[in-house]
């Protein structure tokens, strides 16, 4: 898949979502472009929900969690990057990820 495929897709996704269809899909690392066309986002770690809803409310939770987005970053790469297991960094990841989790719920 190409950036330009996966852009294409995304549109056409939007416009069926906009036409009243129900969408669900997996987009692995989507770029900053691409994530924008989201009206609405599942965030999972650790089988968990860590947020749904409105794309800009991940934002907005991330940033009272104490995880803001950093400027001029891809809100999709800050959701990856916070909510991934590192190796060697197990337990400080999961606790995190926890924390995220207990604040949306």
């Amino acid at each position: 898949w190409t950036p330009s495929w996966r852009k294409a897709s995304s549109k056409l996704i939007r416009k069926l979502a906009l036409a009243n269809r129900t969408i669900l899909c997996t987009i692995h690392q989507p770029t900053s472009e691409v994530f924008a066309l989201f009206d609405r986002v599942c965030l999972v770690t650790e089988g968990e929900v860590a947020f749904m809803g409105e794309t800009k409310g991940a934002l907005d939770l991330f940033s009272d969690a104490g995880y803001p987005c950093p400027n001029n970053f891809n809100p999709a790469d800050h959701y990856i990057f916070t909510l991934a297991i590192r190796p060697g960094e197990e337990d400080k990841c999961k606790q995190k990820c926890k924390d995220i989790v207990g604040y949306y719920e």
